[in-house]
C-alpha cells in the first residue's frame, strides 16, 4: 500500500487550556500534485471507518515528527469520532506540548493534516478526479503548512509525501506493529 500524506487548512482558534480539537473534511475537492501528475483528489465520508473501529492504535504527533507525539487512540489520550462534515479528533496535550498551545494560541498554526494508507479498493478514478473510499489512519495532527481547502484544530480548555513522508509512514506502521 502506497502511503498518502495531506494537509488540510483553516481558521484556528484558542480558548486556552490543553485540549486540542481537529477536523479532517469529507467532500472538499483539493488539487494533488505527486509524482508527475496533478488530479483533483476527494475525502469521502466513511473514509476513515475503519479508524473509528478501532483496533490499530493511530497517533497524533506535531508537524508529522513522532518524536513529538501530542497523543494516540490505545492511551485514550487520542480520541476520534465521525460527523457528516468529517472526521474529527481531540487530543490531550501533554505539557510538554506548552509550545505547540502557544502556536496554536498565537494562531501560527494552519490546520490538521493526516498520513494514511489507502486500502485496496479504497480509491475511485473518474478521469483526473480520485474519490478516496477506504483508509487506513496511521497518524494525524496540528501542522505548520497545510494544502487542503478547508480543515480545523482549535484549543479547548477541558505536502505530498516525498522520500520523507514515505520514510515517516512506514517508521509508524513499524511502530504500531510493535503495539
Amino acid at each position: 500500500m502506497e502511503p498518502i500524506r495531506r494537509s488540510l487548512p483553516d481558521d484556528i482558534t484558542s480558548g486556552g487550556g490543553r485540549l486540542l480539537r481537529g477536523f479532517i473534511p469529507y467532500n472538499a475537492p483539493t488539487r494533488i500534485t505527486e509524482r508527475g501528475r496533478t488530479y483533483t483528489e476527494v475525502i469521502r465520508r466513511g473514509a476513515f471507518a475503519g479508524a473509528l473501529k478501532g483496533g490499530r492504535d493511530v497517533l497524533s504527533t506535531f508537524n508529522h515528527d513522532i518524536s513529538r507525539l501530542l497523543g494516540r487512540t490505545a492511551s485514550g489520550t487520542l480520541r476520534l469520532s465521525d460527523s457528516a462534515e468529517g472526521l474529527r479528533y481531540e487530543v490531550d496535550l501533554p505539557a510538554s506540548a506548552a509550545d505547540v498551545r502557544e502556536l496554536l494560541a498565537r494562531g501560527d498554526l494552519r490546520g490538521s493534516s493526516f498520513t494514511a494508507l489507502v486500502l485496496p479498493g479504497g480509491e475511485r478514478w473518474t478521469r483526473d478526479l480520485r474519490e478516496v473510499v477506504g483508509l487506513e489512519l496511521v497518524e494525524l495532527g496540528p501542522v505548520v503548512s497545510p494544502a487542503y481547502p478547508t480543515s480545523g484544530a482549535d484549543l479547548r480548555s477541558a505536502r505530498r509525501p516525498g522520500r520523507l513522508g514515505h520514510h515517516l509512514a512506514a517508521a509508524l506502521l513499524r511502530l504500531m506493529e510493535r503495539t
